[in-house]
């Protein structure tokens, strides 16, 4: 980060959640990612319902978490 950039803030609980599934997956805690992205699912669907539109422009997070998931469980049974 440049001094002429501010750093991102994050301001929804779902974006601090996969801050911490990662951090949880790099450090190979399958018990943790797991139950880091149910809550991910269980807020992300909280914050939906009936007629709600998703207004993220982006939400391809939620492929690559599933994803990240499979990889680190697939890795765990290998080893």
């Amino acid at each position: 980060m440049t001094d002429n950039q501010t750093p991102e803030f994050k301001r929804r609980l779902s974006d601090h959640i996969v801050d911490a599934f990662d951090i949880a997956c790099n450090q190979g805690n399958v018990e943790a990612a797991s139950g880091l992205y149910q809550t991910l699912e269980i807020v992300l669907t909280n914050q939906g319902g009936a007629g709600s539109v998703e207004k993220r422009h982006n939400i391809d997070f939620i492929h690559a978490a599933a994803a990240k998931l499979m990889a680190l469980k697939s890795q765990q049974r290998a080893a």
